[in-house]
């Protein structure tokens, strides 16, 4: 044996959170002359939502949806084998070759952010029971899950905001100076990361107005 070397290396594979599952390249070594024996992968980094496909020499990252993953992950592949001294192969030499690929997770790509569930108006008549109503919603396209923010301006402090269930409670009142209309600005955002360092991200903003009648 001359020489054992790769032939197809993979140098970086990259995914981005939310897309179809994706098989990478292969990676192939060779031995001069050609002699067949048995090859041994080892990897080591390798994380463990990527498969390796060692039949087909090549990697698999199933579609998920885990903005957690983002990052940057350096993988070691190493292949060895191991040459008879002699016939009586009672010792071996190990010829080996080894390198290093880096798994980009990258962001999931939002193309737009708006309310699905809109508010136009919540009316609450005085002297009513307590009532919980204008339910909003805002989504990502493709839906990616990305923490949303939602600001509220000129809410009046009779209305109560649930941040959790995403609507508003009017608290029974018998407050007849709270007739009126109240105008209030709904602001929901969204940070989605640049890339993969997670370092900076780019605002996805979506905002409208609703009434509050009493």
């Amino acid at each position: 044996m001359n020489t054992y070397t790769a032939d197809a290396t993979i140098t970086e594979i990259s995914y981005n959170i939310g897309a179809p599952t994706l098989t990478s390249p292969i990676y192939s070594f060779v031995e001069d002359p050609a002699c067949f024996y048995p090859e041994t992968v080892t990897l080591t980094g390798l994380p463990a939502f990527v498969t390796h496909n060692e039949p087909t020499s090549d990697f698999t990252i199933e579609q998920n949806t885990d903005l957690s993953l983002i990052g940057s992950y350096p993988v070691t592949l190493r292949s060895e084998i191991q040459i008879p001294d002699d016939f009586t192969m009672t010792s071996f030499t190990t010829m080996f070759v080894e390198y290093e690929f880096t798994i980009l997770i990258e962001p999931c790509l939002v193309t737009t952010y708006q309310p699905t569930t809109k508010i136009t108006e919540i009316v609450y008549n005085i002297g009513a029971l307590e009532m919980t109503d204008g339910l909003y919603v805002f989504d990502e396209d493709p839906v990616c899950n990305y923490p949303e923010t939602v600001t509220l301006t000129d809410l009046p402090t009779f209305a109560t905001h649930n941040e959790a269930s995403s609507d508003f409670t009017i608290p029974q009142t018998g407050d007849l100076d709270l007739l009126g209309e109240y105008t209030v600005k709904i602001r929901s955002e969204i940070c989605v990361p640049d890339d993969h360092t997670n370092d900076s991200c780019s605002p996805f903003v979506s905002e409208y107005d609703f009434t509050i009648v009493m």
